[in-house]
C-alpha cells in the first residue's frame, strides 16, 4: 500500500491536466489497480513468489488514497494552495529548485532503510560486495562514523541552503530538515526495527560527527551559490567514499533488523527503501551537477 500510494498520486496529478477531478482520481486508482494485478499474475510464474489477491485489494487501496490526496495538494487545491505559497517564499523558484526540493524529501525517506549507521547512504558493500580494506579499531571506527556524519551534514545542508530563498533563514531550515530526518530515523528504530532503545543510532562517532558538522554548517551558510554546490558536491562524494572504505564493526549489538540488507516489517517496501538509501548520494551529486551546468549555461548566455 505504501508504494502504490505515491503511484496514485503521481498519476491523478498527470491525470488531472486533461480530466475533471473525480475522473482523475478514477483513472488513476484503476491503472494503480490494474499495475498491480499484471505484478501478481508474473509472480505466478515465479517459484520464489506467491501471488496474492490480498496484495492487489491493498496495493488497489493504496493508489485510491494517493489518487485522493493528489486534487487537495495540488495547486488548486486550499492545502495547495498554501503549500504553494509557503514554498515560493522560502525556497527559489524554479524548476531546478523543484527538483532539488525532492531531492531532499527523499533524503527523509532514507531513514526508513534499516542501517546501523545515522546517514548511512550510499553503502554499497552488500550489492556490489566490496572487500573490507581496513581492520576494526575502536579509534578507525570512531573517526569513520563521525566523518560519515559529519560529510553528509555538510553536503545535505549546503544542498539545501543552494534551494532557500531567504538568508536569514537558512540556517533554521536545514536544522528543521535535520531534525526532522532525526525524528524519523528515532521512530522507525523503535516501530519498525524493534530497536532496544530510541537513540540507539547515537553513537560516540555520531555526536561528534553531528557536533562539528553542524558548528561547521553555520559558518558556510552564507557561502555563494557556486560555491555551495561545489562544496556540497564534494562532501557527499567523500561520504561514499568513507562508508565504503570503512572498517566494520564486529561488536555490533544492533538487533539484526537494523543490519543493511535484512528485511524489516516494511516487507517489499524495505527493498525499495534500501535501493533509495544506496543511490541517494549519487541522485544529489547528478543534481549538484546538473545546477552547477544550468548556472555555467545561463552565465554564457547572459554573461551581464
Amino acid at each position: 500500500m505504501a508504494a502504490y500510494a505515491p503511484l496514485g498520486f503521481l498519476l491523478a496529478l498527470g491525470f488531472r491536466e486533461r480530466f475533471p477531478a473525480f475522473r482523475a482520481v478514477l483513472d488513476a486508482a484503476a491503472l494503480a489497480t490494474l499495475l498491480s494485478l499484471a505484478m501478481e499474475g508474473v509472480q505466478m510464474f515465479l517459484p520464489t513468489r506467491i501471488a496474492s489477491n490480498l496484495d492487489i485489494l491493498t496495493n488497489g487501496a493504496g493508489g485510491l488514497f494517493g489518487a485522493m490526496a493528489a486534487p487537495l495538494l495540488s495547486p488548486s487545491g486550499f492545502p495547495g494552495r498554501r503549500l504553494a505559497a509557503w514554498r515560493q517564499r522560502l525556497f527559489t523558484p524554479g524548476t531546478i529548485a523543484d527538483t532539488g526540493l525532492v531531492i531532499v524529501c527523499l533524503w527523509l525517506f532514507t531513514h526508513l532503510h534499516p542501517t546501523a549507521q545515522l546517514f548511512g547512504t550510499g553503502n554499497l558493500r552488500g550489492s556490489l560486495d566490496l572487500p573490507v580494506y581496513f581492520l576494526h579499531t575502536p579509534r578507525l571506527l570512531l573517526f569513520a562514523e563521525a566523518a560519515i556524519v559529519f560529510f553528509n551534514l555538510l553536503g545535505l545542508g549546503l544542498l539545501i541552503t543552494a534551494l532557500t530563498r531567504d538568508a536569514d533563514r537558512r540556517f533554521r531550515i536545514v536544522a528543521a530538515a535535520i531534525a526532522a530526518g532525526l525524528l524519523l530515523k528515532t521512530v522507525a528504530a523503535v516501530i519498525l526495527f524493534d530497536s532496544p532503545g530510541p537513540l540507539a543510532w547515537l553513537t560516540p562517532g555520531v555526536a561528534l560527527g553531528l557536533t562539528l558538522g553542524g558548528v561547521l554548517l553555520h559558518a558556510l551558510v552564507r557561502m555563494p551559490y557556486v560555491a555551495k554546490l561545489i562544496t556540497a558536491l564534494i562532501c557527499l562524494g567523500a561520504a561514499v567514499a568513507v562508508i565504503n572504505l570503512a572498517p566494520e564493526n564486529p561488536y555490533q549489538t544492533i538487533p539484526a533488523k537494523l543490519i543493511a540488507g535484512s528485511t524489516t516489517q516494511l516487507l517489499r517496501f524495505s527493498n525499495i527503501v534500501r535501493a533509495l538509501s544506496e543511490l541517494w548520494p549519487f541522485l544529489a551529486i547528478a543534481y549538484l551537477i546538473a545546477a552547477a551546468l544550468r548556472l555555467a549555461q545561463i552565465r554564457q548566455r547572459d554573461p551581464l
